[in-house]
């Protein structure tokens, strides 16, 4: 077993040290001495949500949207992450009112930290993550399910609804559709996938949207690495992930609908996110150099790569939010470039994929028009505002 592999293995055995569990209890105690019945101990698909200062009117709509699956055999695992507001009390309230619901309570530790909290008191056969201020489609589950098991595959995945609150919009995907065919990719296809997880808008970096067979994840050691916390821990997890499945299939409908919040820490200035997001950038790189599929990641990477460093200048430092004089603000990202990851996705000829908006604030990132950049900076967000 490599360090890597025994470092995930421990924190699998770990994660729910210090965790309160007020719900299931009769349940889990039934388990043990086998007085419970199979289905019961048993469910098909765990439902993992982690839940840290969610808005009411959405923690709601997301417990509410697991609750409601047309597919009866579930578990929802909602995982209070010490959020000190009323989260914990929301979650322990559905609890009481459905046994399917199992509520976590554990010290803030993060997206990663919950994730894996939820999946080490998982019982499904399938595990399904949802985060706290999306929600899903009521059939899901069962629309997952059934192919899955049907077709014996390590992983379903499904299309993706991006939610802005006054209108919405579906992501496109150019996988091929089980649904118009039955597509089920196998063998080498999936090292194929695996190398669609660095194109950026292929839109399967995402730990949600997906149904993962719990064994595969058990067998592998896979849960989210904590020390990465949250910034691209999505795409790192999943390169892991891909690394070992050897079936998969997608169904083209959005069963899964992602609440865009235009001020999280993706889209805002943040030097604590920014060295996370290069700290999961180098684990990634770590380990493709290790990957079987080594030779056909590689290209893609710095390909990857460079839409964060686009991002981190127009969303980040030049963002006309970040309130830093412009003196700083160069300096800062001056320095942030000079970090040998960044230097050397800066050298890449594989601009595939990339809009001329940003091959444009590329151009000017190479060649270091940093007034340039900050009026880019302005102009996006006049964009979103008012386009």
């Amino acid at each position: 077993m490599s360090d890597s592999a025994e470092k995930n293995f421990v924190l699998s055995e770990t994660a729910t040290d210090g965790i309160n569990e007020t719900a299931a209890d009769a349940a889990n105690e039934a388990a043990a001495d086998g007085t419970a019945d199979t289905a019961q101990v048993l469910p098909a698909v765990s439902i993992i949500v982690p839940v840290y200062k969610v808005p009411e009117e959405y923690l709601r709509k997301c417990a509410e949207s697991c609750i409601g699956q047309t597919l009866d055999e579930i578990e929802i695992l909602l995982v209070d992450d010490g959020s000190p507001d009323q989260c914990g009390e929301i979650c322990d309230e559905y609890a009481a009112k459905d046994p399917r619901v199992r509520v976590l309570h554990k010290e803030n530790g993060g997206l990663c930290s919950a994730r894996n909290a939820g999946f080490a008191a998982a019982r499904g056969k399938w595990i399904m993550f949802v985060d706290g201020d999306d929600w899903i489609d009521a059939d899901m589950c069962e629309q997952m399910l059934g192919p899955g098991e049907k077709e014996d595959v390590d992983l379903v995945m499904c299309g993706i609804t991006r939610e802005y609150g006054h209108s919405s919009q579906d992501y496109k995907f150019y996988l091929r559709d089980y649904t118009s065919g039955g597509k089920v990719y196998r063998g080498k296809e999936c090292k194929w996938l695996q190398k669609q997880l660095l194109v950026y808008n292929c839109n399967i970096a995402v730990a949600y949207s997906k149904l993962i067979r719990r064994r595969l994840l058990e067998e592998h050691h896979i849960v989210h690495d904590e020390v990465l916390r949250q910034g691209a821990e999505g795409l790192e997890f999943n390169i892991r992930l891909f690394e070992q499945i050897r079936s998969a299939l997608f169904i083209n409908r959005p069963f899964y609908h992602y609440l865009y919040n235009e001020n999280s820490i993706s889209s805002s200035h943040s030097e604590e996110n920014h060295r996370f997001v290069i700290r999961c950038f180098e684990k990634i790189r770590q380990l493709i150099e290790t990957s079987s599929n080594r030779d056909k990641l590689l290209p893609w990477f710095d390909n990857r790569l460079l839409y964060v460093i686009v991002t981190t200048a127009i969303s980040g430092y030049f963002n006309p939010d970040n309130p830093a004089p412009f003196s700083e603000k160069k300096k800062g990202y001056a320095a942030y470039l000079e970090q040998p990851l960044v230097k050397h996705a800066l050298q890449t000829d594989n601009l595939r994929g990339l809009s001329k908006q940003r091959r444009l604030v590329l151009f000017l990132i190479r060649h270091r028009q940093f007034r340039a950049l900050d009026a880019m900076g302005r102009a996006r967000k006049w964009q979103k505002e008012h386009l």
